[in-house]
């Protein structure tokens, strides 16, 4: 059975680490920008965007990007559910972009971002917010800002669940092999 380990407090405190952590990091461009990945790190970035504003008086304009068609293994079948909209309606040349996703394991959906965005133009810079680590990098790419490292076992993974879309509200599981999704 899946094991319920952070809840909507822990998530809330990481958050706020985080957004504090990004408010005190000087750019290199003119002016930062977010951007979260579909669909869960597009909720993160919705709230790290409320935290920079209300915390630090900080008003970073936000996207919205799915980079599935960018994935390296459509050819196995993998990732081809729903494609989202992708809605990048600022200019992000020169600017240093805050790529936001809820959980990074191999790195390839980072990847596959990062081609899409230099499809809008090209940034300063570009860092990586992710909620959590559940290691098994396949690629070195790894997070500027990180929630928390989580290590699963071999065929086990992590789910952030988030109270926007799913029923179980702010909580992140670790799934074992073989046992059903939260």
């Amino acid at each position: 059975m899946a094991s319920k380990i952070f809840d909507s407090a822990w998530l809330q405190e990481c958050l706020n680490r985080l957004a504090d952590s990004i408010a005190s990091r000087r750019g290199k461009g003119g002016g930062k920008g977010l951007i979260g990945l579909r669909t869960r790190g597009a909720i993160i970035a919705d709230r790290l965007q409320a935290l920079l504003k209300e915390r630090h008086g900080l008003d970073f304009p936000i996207g919205y990007l799915d980079a599935t068609l960018y994935r390296d293994d459509l050819d196995r079948g993998a990732g081809l559910k729903s494609v989202l909209p992708s809605e990048l309606d600022y200019d992000i040349t020169d600017k240093d972009i805050i790529l936001c996703d809820d959980v990074i394991s191999t790195g390839r959906s980072i990847r596959a971002a990062m081609g899409a965005i230099f499809d809008y133009g090209r940034p300063a810079s570009i860092t990586l917010v992710a909620m959590i680590d559940r290691g098994g990098r396949e690629l070195p790419i790894h997070p500027d800002y990180l929630g928390v490292k989580i290590e699963v076992s071999k065929g086990g993974f992590v789910r952030l669940k988030l109270s926007e879309i799913d029923p179980q509200g702010d909580a992140v599981f670790v799934v074992g092999p073989g046992e059903p999704e939260p």
